[in-house]
């Protein structure tokens, strides 16, 4: 890990407007602070560089706004903790907008600063600063974040930081954001502001669940002889691991897991009945209506859930869900899913209802009451596949649990690299857009590399997501974040092709021009060259099993020697998702 040098002494004098938004951000023990440069808040990036040294917090340079949040929100994966960034003015916040919706949407806590103004208009240079000042930017992304303000003094921006601190960690969580005032930042002080004890501010702990809905969960379930388990949003933190693996073998039950999620459950432990997914697949779906009981723990989409299996049979289940997430809902997006119907709703984590639950149960085990879904058998027939991949990468491995992956993709074969804690692997963006990827992996990367230095980043993206956020791989070699990059290359924006095959089909045209306006040829980016040209090693295009073992064994040597590597695979998408992809929109999708 490396960050940019001071020259000279760090002045440690609190004399400025904005020196107060970076003492509270070392108050909070906040590590680091990615951005993109702006004049809008240059007294605040005095204050980082000048006043603390550019230590606790470190400044993290990125080529774009939209970069800036993806690294914090990906540290947010990794730890479960808010890191900082900061945006310039309005200008920046739009572009930074499609990595808070990311993050809004994963749910996962950002301490985000921004700069206006001057907000007194005889302060504004001429022209630009007068289209740099919003009278309410917080309005821009009101609706994606927890709570927001723009303070104008000095006791006023202590508070705001310190309730940023508490909102932002306060389950669930989510991102904050406060705007300083351009003029304010570099206003002399009088004097030190009155500082807060923070330890009489910290963030309350989860609600735990109500008696009476404990009570109803503990009887429905020690009735239960077809319980299925969801494992939802939760801690990757292993005391909290085990409980979830205690729960599943007292109650005997099925368990699900969620790909856009990461790893909440061993995925080959007898329980975890079907691979993790992102659409509830058919087995899965047929289980479902057999279960008796369904124990939703804060499962991201249980409505949809449910309205998949009714394609296959009924649901007859009596249905408990656990989730605070309702808090958070408004009428702006809907990223609050289809509404489920419950048996019990209980407003606690699920994290908090594993353990409410294995203590009201007491001790026992069971098997699993269905037993597992074997592998499928896959013919790989000379081809280069991701099983391939993946064992080509675990053979460099003594110990793959040493691994992390921060995000995967469709088809990464869990039972050649199954997922075994927590920090296995830490789930996708959240709010399904291209190009966060990059961005939130070395946030990931910069994350287990400070926090976790004995685990190994290796990351999965598509073409077209690490086309779109190439650029913030150059954070991660500027740095000296070690990170490995696999890309699942099918030079094609290949989910639009399944799109337009459909809607061809639909409408009795012709699907062999799915692909025209989606593929990215001629000609193909070379992706190797991208990354050389942000300083790290590229390796591609990757074509054949023979090549994959060399060029990864290549990859996880630059890997183990800190290094940024990123490894371009050419990879035809498997046959099936084009024969049974069902992208309709119909009420049985």
């Amino acid at each position: 890990m490396k960050l940019d040098k001071i020259e000279g002494k760090a002045d440690d004098k609190v004399a400025w407007g904005s020196d107060i938004a970076a003492q509270m951000l070392r108050r909070f023990n906040v590590p680091f602070i990615s951005l993109n440069p702006g004049a809008s808040y240059r007294g605040f990036h005095d204050s980082l560089v000048n006043h603390l040294g550019n230590e606790n917090p470190g400044i993290i340079l990125c080529l774009h706004e939209d970069h800036s949040v993806a690294i914090a929100h990906g540290y947010a994966k990794a730890t479960g903790e808010p890191m900082a960034c900061v945006l310039h003015s309005n200008v920046g916040l739009l572009h930074g907008m499609m990595g808070i919706f990311n993050a809004w949407c994963d749910r996962a806590p950002m301490i985000m600063l921004g700069a206006t103004g001057p907000v007194a208009s005889e302060k504004r240079r001429p022209w630009i600063d007068w289209i740099h000042t919003s009278r309410d930017q917080g309005a821009y992304i009101r609706s994606l974040v927890k709570w927001d303000d723009q303070p104008t003094s000095a006791s006023a921006l202590v508070e705001a930081m310190a309730r940023a601190n508490i909102i932002t960690r306060t389950a669930p969580t989510a991102p904050v954001y406060v705007v300083l005032d351009a003029g304010f930042q570099e206003t002399k002080l009088d004097k030190e502001p009155e500082w807060p004890d923070l330890s009489r501010h910290q963030p309350p702990k989860p609600p735990r669940p109500s008696k009476e809905a404990l009570d109803q969960a503990v009887a429905i379930l020690k009735d239960a002889k077809k319980p299925l388990i969801l494992y939802g949003r939760g801690s990757r933190r292993d005391e909290y691991w085990q409980p979830r693996i205690r729960l599943a073998e007292r109650l005997g039950a099925c368990v699900f897991t969620d790909l856009k999620q990461g790893a909440m459950f061993p995925t080959d432990n007898s329980h975890h009945y079907a691979e993790p997914f992102n659409q509830v697949v058919k087995e899965a779906r047929q289980l479902m209506c057999e279960a008796d009981v369904i124990l939703s723990l804060d499962w991201m989409d249980l409505g949809g859930a449910l309205r998949q299996a009714k394609s296959v049979g009924t649901v007859t289940a009596k249905i408990i869900h656990c989730s605070l997430d309702q808090t958070l809902h408004t009428g702006a997006n809907m990223e609050y899913q289809e509404l489920p119907p419950a048996d019990v709703y209980s407003a606690t984590t699920g994290d908090v209802m594993v353990a409410e639950l294995n203590g009201a149960l007491g001790e026992g085990r069971k098997d699993p009451w269905k037993a597992k879904l074997p592998p499928k058998n896959k013919q790989a027939n000379g081809a280069l596949t991701m099983d391939v991949i993946a064992q080509s990468l675990r053979d460099q491995f003594n110990d793959p649990e040493n691994v992390t992956f921060c995000t995967l993709g469709r088809g990464w074969p869990t039972d050649i690299w199954p997922f075994q804690s927590g920090m296995s692997y830490l789930g996708k963006d959240g709010g399904g857009g291209l190009g966060s990827g990059p961005g939130i992996s070395v946030g990931s990367a910069l994350a287990l590399h400070h926090k976790f230095p004995d685990r190994y980043a290796i990351t999965m993206l598509g073409d077209g997501d690490f086309c779109m956020g190439a650029t913030a791989i150059w954070s991660a070699v500027k740095h000296r974040i070690p990170l490995l990059v696999i890309v699942n290359n099918n030079r094609s924006y290949f989910n639009d092709e399944l799109h337009q095959d459909h809607v061809a089909r639909d409408r009795g045209r012709e699907p062999k021009n799915r692909w025209i306006g989606l593929r990215m040829e001629d000609p193909v980016p070379s992706i190797a060259k991208l990354a050389e040209a942000q300083g790290a090693i590229g390796i591609g295009p990757i074509t054949s099993q023979a090549d994959a073992k060399e060029a990864t064994a290549k990859g996880v040597d630059v890997l183990k020697k800190g290094g940024v590597c990123v490894l371009d695979f050419h990879v035809e998408p498997p046959a099936e998702r084009l024969a049974n992809h069902g992208l309709g929109y119909r009420a049985t999708n």
